[in-house]
């Protein structure tokens, strides 16, 4: 019965240690020890670090309507203004890069427009730059389209009309057709002229000069023979030469002697040697096979530059007809 008795105390003094340990850890107050409910259960649970920048759990915050997350909170959606970096920026300036021009998109989102003539490639704003070439230029420094000068050199001689070497038009300008060719004075194959001309120039490679002189059959016993030539072409030129009749009286037999025929007005020849070298071209005219003195007709004559060098000095036509 005293056995019994000392097994039962023991056993109600070892509850009642077991429970004084479980409520108390080491005796101090809840919390203190780590074992009570605010000894981390808060810290460590589904609310630790929800609002914090810094938490692993911040892309989970769920801010509601008319909000939006920023700096690991939520703030008030803002106006589209790519100064604060729109609806859902966090004030902070939209990335904009060279040429472009800041903007908001319909989504609230940063965005940019480039300024012609620059166009967006992926995040930035390029130009595709003209060279001489492309615009035509021979010299000058004209605009690449994007804003820089080109550098397309200088004129020998002359000046830069424009992007093309050349000089001042001379008096007989403008005479680039034959339609509005220079009148010379009447040739009459009697007296057996020799006409020699010397202040013409082709002002830039473009100019064409054309020239007209009537000419008269006379009574010399056969029909106008013309011989014209073309001299001092200014070093680092090339001209070339041509020259048609067109009849009076219609017919249109003319023959070239000298020079390669051309009967693109007319019957005529041109003459086309490479360099600043003599051009000469000669008529035998002919309106309706006979040798009368009635084929009085019309001389044309044209010039031009297949290469110009920037020379302003003049040429020199010489005239003969027989």
């Amino acid at each position: 019965m005293l056995r019994t008795t000392l097994v039962l105390t023991c056993l109600a003094l070892a509850s009642l240690i077991a429970s004084g340990c479980a409520g108390g850890g080491g005796g101090g107050p809840a919390g203190e020890g780590g074992g009570g409910r605010d000894g981390g259960a808060l810290d460590g649970g589904p609310d630790a670090g929800a609002r914090d920048a810094g938490g692993r759990d911040a892309a989970m915050i769920t801010c509601p309507t008319g909000e939006h997350v920023c700096g690991g909170g939520c703030v008030e959606n803002q106006p589209d203004d790519p100064a604060n970096g729109c609806r859902f920026g966090c004030g902070e300036a939209c990335p904009t890069p060279a040429s472009g021009t800041p903007s908001c998109s319909a989504a609230g989102a940063c965005d940019f427009a480039c300024a012609p003539p620059f166009h967006r490639v992926a995040d930035a704003c390029v130009c595709s730059a003209a060279t001489c070439s492309d615009l035509g230029y021979e010299c000058g420094a004209p605009d690449d389209g994007c804003g820089r000068a080109l550098d397309c050199g200088t004129c020998a001689g002359g000046a830069c009309l424009m992007g093309i070497c050349g000089c001042t038009p001379d008096a007989h300008e403008a005479n680039d057709s034959n339609t509005r060719a220079t009148r010379g004075i009447e040739l009459n194959d009697a007296d057996d002229p020799n006409v020699t001309l010397s202040d013409y120039t082709l002002d830039e490679r473009t100019d064409v000069d054309w020239l007209v002189f009537h000419v008269l059959d006379g009574t010399d016993g056969g029909n106008p023979r013309i011989n014209v030539r073309l001299s001092a072409v200014p070093v680092g030129s090339d001209y070339d030469l041509a020259a048609f009749y067109v009849c009076d009286t219609g017919g249109d037999l003319t023959s070239c002697n000298t020079g390669a025929p051309d009967n693109s007005l007319g019957h005529g020849c041109s003459s086309s040697h490479a360099g600043a070298v003599e051009e000469t071209v000669e008529l035998a005219t002919d309106c309706d096979r006979t040798f009368s003195t009635d084929d009085p007709g019309e001389l044309f004559i044209r010039v031009t530059a297949p290469t110009f060098g920037g020379s302003c000095a003049p040429y020199q036509l010489t005239i003969m007809v027989r």
